[in-house]
């Protein structure tokens, strides 16, 4: 998934700030971290120009205003997705596609005022607790799975409508 990486190796930092937007620690105890000013538009016009970098319209990050970069551990009662993510990468194969899938839903559904923000982690748990076993083959195993996930999700908010 993240290059190859077990889980365990994939650790979160929780950054207030959002200047750093990742970082990769190598084997010499040195640390690369990517700044840059809290806006999307940057990652997306990342995405959209690769190799090349595109103008994204966000200003030049100022060192000298940014004046502190904090990190704190993630509290996994606080943010469940963020839990939920680990366990779908742990047991890996379906497990990813159902918490992707259900999440989508579950946010549309949040954001349309059908159920409520912590609702949220309950409906992904929910889906992806049901999930297939073990690993897509091909293409269409990923389509199945994602659209069985989807309409579970839809069932769930339809059937518990926790606010």
């Amino acid at each position: 998934w993240l290059f190859n990486l077990p889980a365990e190796r994939v650790e979160v930092v929780v950054h207030p700030q959002s200047t750093i937007h990742s970082m990769v620690s190598y084997n010499d105890g040195s640390v690369l971290a990517q700044l840059g000013n809290p806006d999307m538009r940057t990652p997306i016009a990342y995405a959209l120009g690769w190799p090349e970098r595109l103008v994204s319209g966000v200003a030049p990050l100022d060192l000298f205003a940014t004046a502190r970069l904090d990190f704190e551990r993630p509290d996994m009662a606080r943010f469940p997705c963020l839990q939920l993510a680990y366990d779908a990468h742990t047991r890996g194969g379906y497990a990813t596609i159902a918490l992707n899938a259900a999440n989508e839903v579950a946010v549309k559904a949040f954001l349309g005022r059908e159920i409520g923000f912590t609702a949220i982690p309950l409906l992904v748990k929910d889906v992806m607790q049901q999930a297939s076993v073990g690993t897509p083959m091909n293409l269409d195993d990923i389509l199945i799975q994602d659209e069985e996930s989807r309409a579970r999700s839809v069932s769930w908010i339809k059937n518990k409508k926790i606010h």
